[in-house]
């Protein structure tokens, strides 16, 4: 079994403020469970900016001051930790909206910066983010995952490719508004997360914020769904640390029996 925590939380605050709330998380999450094997934050955990001058002030590189925060306290308790995302400083006037894989050594193995950009829905990332180009995936101590930001969600290749290239369990940092003023987005989320996992036959692990940012309003419903395609661990709409655990010989079992992957025509799809 693969113990997972899910810190579901709200970045409003300085950064400082804010890295002492994701150090108490950490602290809490290992005490109740000291066998705890992986912590997932959310998207902009660290620092949730608005705009370029916002996201160029709050930049920081790879390492640098929160990285090696985070890479401190998975060495002290011992657990891998998948950060939430961070304004990285991207070299050419831009940020990345950045996230890391930590180990239980606190040593970084792995970086992903946000693919797909949300220019939708009266959003504009990319006027102040530039692109990742690249899949990433990690050989953690408990199999190989993938990572995936939010929006990237909607773009059914990408969860699919992560799958393809032997991720066993995909790991989705989010700051996922109910749409307010725009139309609701709830059961997007439920939709897409289930899915996900579903088409895949993948853990998902979907850990989003909770709580008024600027004018979003995340709105929590973090979770961890398995390869069947149900909600397994489930964080409802509050700051809070959910617990839960997977078992990769059951979606073995499940990839056995359904067995989409086997069964699949890549030379007919037109992809």
């Amino acid at each position: 079994m693969v113990e997972v925590a899910l810190c579901q939380r709200s970045s409003v605050g300085t950064k400082e403020h804010n890295l002492q709330e994701i150090t108490k998380m950490i602290e809490e999450a290992t005490a109740y469970n000291p066998k705890l094997d992986v912590i997932i934050f959310p998207e902009y955990n660290y620092f949730a900016p608005t705009n370029l001058k916002e996201s160029k002030e709050a930049a920081e590189s790879i390492p640098g001051p929160f990285t090696d925060a985070i890479s401190a306290l998975a060495k002290k308790q011992n657990v891998n930790i998948v950060s939430g995302t961070f304004v990285e400083d991207a070299g050419n006037g831009k940020v990345s909206n950045a996230c890391v894989f930590v180990n239980r050594k606190g040593e970084i193995i792995g970086k992903y910066r946000k693919v797909h950009l949300m220019d939708a829905l009266g959003y504009k990332e990319s006027d102040y983010v530039q692109a990742g180009n690249e899949l990433c995936l990690v050989d953690a101590d408990f199999g190989k995952v993938g990572m995936m930001v939010c929006y990237d969600l909607r773009f059914p290749e990408f969860a699919r490719s992560l799958v393809k290239e032997g991720a066993n369990i995909i790991f989705c940092p989010a700051e996922f508004p109910a749409g307010n003023p725009l139309p609701p987005r709830t059961d997007h989320w439920d939709i897409l997360c289930r899915s996900t996992a579903l088409l895949n036959l993948t853990y998902l692990v979907a850990c989003n914020q909770f709580g008024a940012i600027h004018s979003d309003n995340p709105f929590g419903r973090s979770m961890i769904v398995d390869p069947w395609g149900q909600v397994i661990a489930h964080a409802g709409n509050r700051t809070v640390i959910t617990y839960g655990q997977i078992d990769l010989e059951y979606q073995e079992s499940v990839r056995s029996g359904v067995a989409t992957w086997n069964n699949r025509k890549p030379e007919v799809y037109k992809l």
